[in-house]
């Protein structure tokens, strides 16, 4: 049998996409459920006899996972842009579990069940499910059980799949309420993270593949930027600070910050406080998301110059250090879907 994590972070690659995970418990649906947001990538499809060709993951579809309470099954609805179902892809399962970062996971028994709107009906893997029992890996009891399964998923979920679909969208809608408010914050340094400082220059020079990383990441995770580098100083709520401290210089790289982001269309919801008694940059953060306690997700992108979060270990949790010498790279941009991801 197969173990699968609902991240769907081994076969499908979905790390790099915003995940959230809830047990529900309501008239509409009594156990867990995962939503996985498809904000890129190319359209894939499936090809069916009578639904044709149907594309079940690309830019902008959602993935809904519900593993109802005692039932050995794991339904997938594959949602295109519109919120219409575009197909269904249910596992016959043998149990569920919780990994230790969180995420639930359950295990395959190989028999699986696909339905289309358009009325296919596909029993999948039997094959599959056959060869476990023969080779001594199912028992007679867990092979009879999930060919018992599949039959009740074809009669329930297949027999009135107008019925079937109307639920599955209300179920994403209820979710989707719920986690509204559980937006992705980006904390971002600029010095050797979308630079490499160079200490006898006014004015500092973007790296254009490292801004382009980071519109990458924005765009994918749809998350909100802080900024927390003393580039802020120049931000309007500090800027005549600033002059009065002659710190001109981050008032010009601010500005010219402001300019590159203009261009990439990218947006900044936010700074953090610029507040002589606070230490270092930890409790600039800190300050800010105590003011914010609706923030739960977030990752701290910095070159750790001077402050390396040691202060505060729920903190450095969130932490992805950048190189100083090469600026935000891919490899940064995966490490921090994976603390997007983190489930507590």
């Amino acid at each position: 049998m197969v173990k699968k994590r609902l991240t769907r972070d081994a076969k499908w690659f979905f790390q790099y996409f915003p995940y959230h995970q809830l047990y529900m418990d309501n008239e509409l649906f009594k156990g867990w459920l995962a939503i996985n947001y498809l904000t890129d990538g190319k359209t894939m499809f499936w090809e069916f006899e009578k639904a044709g060709s149907v594309p079940v993951s690309g830019k902008d579809m959602v993935w809904l996972t519900v593993i109802p309470d005692r039932a050995a099954r794991s339904v997938s609805a594959f949602f295109l842009p519109d919120k219409r179902v575009s197909a269904w892809y249910i596992d016959v399962i043998e149990e569920t579990g919780v990994d230790e970062d969180g995420v639930v996971y359950f295990i395959d028994k190989y028999l699986d069940v696909m339905l289309t709107p358009q009325g296919d009906v596909i029993i999948d893997d039997r094959d599959e499910l056959d060869a476990a029992y023969v080779s001594g890996e199912l028992s007679i009891s867990q092979y009879e059980n999930a060919l018992r399964e599949g039959e009740c998923i074809v009669k329930e979920l297949g027999g009135d799949i107008r019925k079937t679909e109307t639920v599955c969208r209300k179920i994403l809608e209820k979710a989707e309420e719920m986690i509204a408010e559980d937006r992705f914050t980006i904390f971002l340094d600029i010095d050797g993270v979308l630079d490499i400082y160079n200490p006898d220059s006014h004015l500092q020079e973007l790296m254009p593949q490292a801004v382009r990383t980071l519109k990458s990441l924005a765009t994918r995770t749809k998350a909100d930027i802080v900024i927390i580098s003393d580039w802020r100083y120049g931000a309007e709520q500090y800027r005549e600070k600033a002059r009065e401290r002659g710190y001109d210089r981050n008032i010009d790289n601010w500005d010219n910050l402001m300019e590159v982001f203009a261009r990439e269309e990218i947006k900044i919801c936010g700074v953090t406080p610029w507040d002589d008694k606070i230490e270092n940059r930890t409790g600039e953060i800190r300050r800010y998301l105590d003011g914010r306690p609706g923030i739960r997700r977030y990752v701290i992108l910095d070159d750790c110059f001077g402050d390396q979060y040691e202060s505060d270990r729920e903190l450095q949790k969130h932490l992805v250090f950048v190189d100083a010498l090469k600026g935000l790279q891919e490899k940064d941009l995966l490490s921090a879907c994976t603390v997007m991801n983190m489930l507590r």
